[in-house]
């Protein structure tokens, strides 16, 4: 894998769904706990993920 703008971006969103995977709270457009709203929680953790890994995949597509 080169490194390209998108593999910086898709480290640094992984490390940002670590991060609210140990505090228990996600921004979308307002704050989201775990405790309090589980499923809204866990559903923007995966989109999250999603755009996080997609950028190693989109990156090297736009990249070449």
């Amino acid at each position: 894998m080169t490194w390209t703008m998108w593999t910086g971006i898709g480290f640094l969103l992984g490390i940002w769904v670590v991060w609210d995977l140990l505090s228990g709270t996600v921004y979308l457009l307002r704050k989201i706990k775990r405790a309090d709203e589980p499923a809204l929680y866990w559903t923007t953790m995966l989109i999250w993920s999603l755009v996080a890994a997609s950028c190693f995949v989109g990156g090297y597509y736009f990249e070449s």
